[in-house]
């Protein structure tokens, strides 16, 4: 506590700061235009800035790439960014009083044509699948925690298991599916409480309740969702991309902020006389935990948790560039046992400790380019320890039941990479990543028979490599054509299971839009804790044969359409021989059975579109939908995860006077159930835990999901700094979303459990 309350004088002294840097509302947009390939300065690239189409102001890049446009207003923006004979940029741009605009991108050879399709906000030929989700969009939708993998729950196709954690469901797998990447390296699951929303409380892989990496420090996310380019392996759902901004170099600026999930300290600027390296940083420390610590009473547990992350980025004197990174973050949550006369479920005769470290460091480094060659090198060392201990009181029970679980998990993570200019109009790109997984897992369950045929002792070690090398073509024929065709290999030494991995999609350009075609074929190794059950050390990696088709449409500068049509055909999926009714597609935080076969198989296909306004004026919008199935082994056997369908609505606008704007967004989730087998209560009366009856799977669908978020804000500009107000309200109408159904061993009955109801979030957020 002693450490605490200086930070907290300081927060506090910030959040209350009334600077006045600066002489008038006015800021100043700065950046770089680059070549994508050779990394070269663009001399002469166009920089404009509209608003309602009239141009405000502009810019030309000197010789090093770098433009400067000053005395903007602050306001909301389209950015346009060109020049010939290289396909063109736009997206949002929110000036603010507070903090200069900083822009740095790369743009990549096109014919004319292309310049016209405005497909992304980050490039006009980007792959189909991704979508790129900024840092300011993170942070306007409501109820998102400012967190990317939140924010991608509003595209068609894409749930999350529960309101309490970012663990997604995307086209119906499992959230372990997903892999997430940081600087193009493969990372562990950057979050705290990796056990947050999980029916068993254990931790998952690749969700939990906050993610570590603050917004503060995020540029923007590439979110992949299926047939992925040959530089990604390893998943079958999805990847979360993230990408570090820069720190401004010419000057420190400084952002606080506060709010239900944490108190933000963030710092950036130079750190060198050259200007050439520039640092950010943000420390996080828990509100909820802070306020605990002062002796306020949130309830019956008590969660906390703690991060530090921070990027260093130097242009370096002979061309080139160096980026270092790290994060790490420690998180808890404490139950205690209630006294026996004020039990009133299970959970209430246990007490339960759950203590989690998430840490990472890393490096990329572009080196000088030739003409039309780009080489660069990246590692990056990162690690997740879990430890969660659960035990019940004894009395008025003759047994005692305990729960143990320990993983602690290494993972190192290198790339080497070139990429060529082949001609104007082609391009090369090979590389091999070499992954390190050192991962041990202890879980020990004692029930009343000392028995849990799902959750079974664990006691074992995994490690290995994971070699990949790649290559990618990509070229375009005339003025409307474009072909990527990719091989990946994978070699996991741990069993010497192996993939040959094909990536190939055709694309073809029209003035206002695309259509593009895709497959891959992509695998991913198994879990951990599938790996140390009896006989599945020698488990092949699972693949997918993914197809898809993939529209998308400009009506007009600031609307576009996009839809999808895919078929994913999984195979080589963990299964017990001459059963139908067990899957590992099914799992998520639990355990598997023993004596396992790469029998099994899995249909994942849909249809999936969404309709998005950009912010470019004081109004945007997105519609989304889906219809999809996710099925395994055989017809009728349908997995956990799929809800047949999901649909959003989000939108906002803006009303603006003098000095203020006023902010008004909501988002609307509607989806289906996921789903869940039957329970057995005599067989979980017995052993002491919840017991389902698997002979035909996942048969019951848990009832459609709703919820309404909104978020009223109020923004200030001042000389110098900008102060932000926004309530966010999570389920505004208090909908009960129906979470599981558990065996509850103390009330002798099957008991629902719901998800978050109506929790009000007011934030905070300072810019100096």
């Amino acid at each position: 506590m002693k450490i605490l309350r200086p930070l907290f004088v300081f927060a506090i002294s910030i959040l209350t700061s009334t600077s006045t840097q600066g002489q008038g509302l006015v800021q100043t947009i700065s950046g770089t235009v680059k070549n994508q390939i050779s990394k070269t300065a663009l001399v002469g690239a166009s920089v404009s800035i509209f608003k309602s189409e009239q141009l405000v102001a502009g810019s030309v890049t000197d010789s090093l790439g770098n433009f400067v446009i000053q005395n903007v207003a602050p306001d909301r923006y389209k950015l346009s960014i060109s020049f010939t004979g290289f396909s063109s940029f736009e997206d949002e741009l929110l000036v603010i009083s507070g903090k200069q605009s900083i822009v740095n991108l790369s743009l990549s050879e096109s014919s004319t044509i292309l310049q016209t399709v405005e497909i992304t906000a980050y490039s006009n030929e980007t792959d189909a699948g991704v979508t790129s989700i900024s840092l300011e969009k993170s942070l306007r939708v409501p109820a998102n925690f400012f967190d990317p993998v939140r924010m991608a729950t509003s595209y068609p196709g894409v749930i999350a298991t529960n309101d309490q954690s970012n663990s997604i469901v995307v086209k119906g797998y499992s959230p372990n599916g997903l892999l997430w990447r940081l600087q193009g390296l493969d990372i562990v699951g950057p979050n705290h409480t990796a056990n947050a929303g999980t029916f068993t409380d254990k931790p998952a892989a690749n969700g939990g309740g906050v993610n570590i990496l603050s917004a503060q420090l995020l540029d923007k996310t590439d979110f992949y969702s299926g047939a992925f380019p040959a530089s990604y392996g390893n998943a079958l759902s999805g990847v979360m991309d993230m990408k570090l901004r820069a720190g401004n170099k010419n000057k420190m600026q400084y952002t606080a902020q506060a709010s239900l999930i944490g108190l933000d300290i963030a710092a950036e600027g130079p750190i060198d006389k050259s200007h050439r390296t520039s640092f950010v940083a943000n420390y996080r420390y828990s509100t909820v935990g802070l306020l605990s610590q002062m002796g306020v009473n949130f309830g019956d547990e008590i969660i906390n948790y703690q991060d530090f992350s921070f990027h260093l980025d130097q242009q370096q004197k002979k061309g080139g560039n160096l980026s270092v990174f790290g994060f790490g973050g420690l998180s808890s949550n404490e139950f205690k046992a209630k006294p026996v006369d004020e039990w009133k479920e299970e959970k209430d005769r246990n007490d339960i400790d759950y203590d989690g470290k998430v840490y990472g460091i890393g490096f990329v480094n572009e080196f000088k380019s030739f003409d039309r060659l780009n080489l660069s090198v990246g590692g990056s060392l990162s690690g997740q320890t879990q430890e969660r201990n659960a035990q019940s009181a004894v009395v008025p029970y003759p047994y005692i039941y305990s729960d143990k679980y320990s993983n602690d998990k290494l993972l190192f993570s290198s790339f080497l990479k070139a990429l060529y200019q082949l001609s104007s109009k082609g391009t090369l790109e090979t590389g091999i990543m070499v992954n390190y997984l050192d991962s041990k897992l202890v879980s020990t369950i004692v029930t009343p028979l000392y028995f849990d045929i799902f959750y079974p002792s664990v006691d074992g070690k995994v490690s290995g490599l994971m070699l990949q090398p790649y290559a990618t073509w990509t070229q375009r024929f005339g003025t409307s054509w474009k072909l990527n065709a990719g091989l990946r290999y994978v070699n996991f030494t741990y069993n010497n299971a192996t993939s040959v991995e094909p990536r190939a999609s055709l694309a073809h350009y029209f003035p206002k839009g695309s259509l593009t075609l895709s497959y891959g074929l992509t695998g991913q190794w198994q879990q951990l804790q599938t790996y140390l059950q009896l006989g599945n050390q020698d488990l092949k990696l699972t693949k997918a044969h993914q197809f898809s088709t993939e529209f998308k449409y400009v009506f007009a500068k600031d609307l576009k359409v996009v839809s999808n049509v895919y078929y994913h055909q999984v195979f080589d999926v963990p299964g017990q021989p001459f059963t139908l009714n067990y899957s590992t597609l099914n799992q998520f935080e639990d355990f598997s059975r023993q004596g396992l076969q790469n029998n099994g198989k899995g249909l994942n296909y849909g249809v999936e579109a969404y309709v998005e306004k950009k912010y470019y004026s004081q109004i945007y919008f997105m519609v989304s939908g889906s219809l999809y199935r996710s099925e395994y082994n055989a017809i009728g056997y349908y997995t956990r995860f799929n809800g047949r369908f999901t649909s959003s609505f989000l939108a906002g606008k803006e009303w603006q006077k003098k000095r203020n704007t006023f902010g008004l967004n909501s988002r609307i989730l509607y989806l289906g159930g996921l789903r869940e087998a039957p329970i057995d209560p005599a067989l979980s009366a017995l052993i002491g835990s919840t017991q389902y009856n698997y002979q035909n799977g996942y048969s019951q669908q848990l009832p459609d999901y709703f919820r309404m978020d909104l978020r009223l804000s109020w923004r200030k500009n001042k000389p110098g700094y900008t102060r932000t107000f926004a309530l966010d309200i999570q389920n505004l109408l208090n909908t009960q979303n129906v979470a599981y159904n558990y065996y509850d061993t103390y009330l002798q009955a099957v008991k629902t459990k719901f998800q978050l109801g109506l929790i009000p979030i007011l934030v905070y957020r300072v810019e100096f």
